[in-house]
């Protein structure tokens, strides 16, 4: 019974993330970028120029997916890589003026706004119901 739980409250997590950038990308769709590229350029937007394993690390994404993501965006001139000058072997990946174009400097209150806009249908003290229990659950999962 409990192992069913968790499978439920694993595929639930899942089914609410692929919502949450299906949502993110509908904000952005005209940009033709996938949610993870969005996600890279609002980090260096956000943070300037950054080393790959940084970017990695702020996003939760291994090395190397971001590395291919870095290769999508460098190939469509939105993200350039530069040798460190003092060192060679570091390399960093910078914005371009094409990605401060395309991601507006209010992209979290666009996000928020598109959340908030589909939370509205939610009935009284359901906001709160998950707020609460998201809550939960993530001081059960730290221990």
């Amino acid at each position: 019974m409990e192992h069913d739980k968790g499978a439920k409250i694993s595929l639930l997590i899942k089914d609410v993330n692929n919502l949450m950038h299906q949502s993110i990308k509908e904000c952005f769709d005209e940009t033709g970028l996938t949610t993870p590229q969005l996600m890279v350029l609002y980090t260096l937007g956000k943070h300037g120029s950054m080393k790959l394993s940084d970017i990695s690390e702020k996003l939760s994404i291994s090395n190397s997916t971001i590395s291919g993501i870095v290769d999508r965006l460098e190939k469509q001139k939105y993200v350039e890589r530069i040798r460190s000058k003092e060192d060679r072997r570091v390399i960093y990946v910078s914005p371009c003026e094409n990605s401060k174009k395309i991601m507006p400097s209010n992209v979290c209150k666009k996000i928020e706004d598109n959340l908030n806009k589909k939370l509205m249908k939610a009935k009284e003290g359901e906001i709160e119901a998950i707020i609460n229990g998201l809550e939960t659950l993530k001081a059960l999962l730290k221990d």
